[in-house]
């Protein structure tokens, strides 16, 4: 009988601990994917403007990358022609077969030469085109607030931030 009693209690505590991972789980996964989401939606959102042909460039710059106050000329420069880069490259693309993924979710292959240097890898997001790397970009305040069009120091990617 004590052997019985005993059995039952542990049984009672792991199905207990087994409820309260399952629900741990389930908290932690539903609170991280409407950023998730969020963030794919931001970046959906500056493919389809940088394939409107009608939106000056200067609009995109303004209103969707996240850059600090006071920019300089020359690195609004840099930026509009960047931004013009990207767009001879999406709309050299169907952009209905374009992939919108996280760097935690991409492949080593996208991921190997991209030096996340302190940045959170949940905010980083890559557009593909047909299992092909397209571009990547850091998303903060629902903006993109980076992207990847230069490499230097040992063929990694760097995100600049302006």
């Amino acid at each position: 009988m004590k052997f019985s009693l005993k059995l039952m209690k542990i049984k009672v505590k792991v199905l207990l601990l087994t409820f309260v991972s399952c629900i741990l789980y389930i908290s932690v996964f539903a609170q991280e994917k409407p950023v998730t989401s969020e963030n794919v939606t931001v970046l959906k959102q500056f493919v389809h403007r940088l394939n409107d042909t009608n939106l000056a460039t200067d609009i995109i710059l303004s209103q969707d990358i996240l850059t600090a106050k006071n920019l300089d000329e020359d690195q609004q420069e840099y930026l509009l022609a960047s931004i013009d880069e990207m767009r001879i490259n999406v709309q050299s693309k169907d952009i209905n077969k374009l992939e919108y993924i996280n760097f935690i979710q991409a492949g080593r292959k996208e991921t190997f030469d991209i030096d996340l240097e302190g940045i959170d890898p949940k905010q980083v997001y890559f557009v593909r085109h047909l299992n092909r790397f397209v571009f990547a970009t850091v998303i903060r305040d629902k903006k993109i607030a980076s992207f990847t069009l230069v490499s230097k120091g040992n063929n990694k990617a760097h995100f600049v931030f302006y």
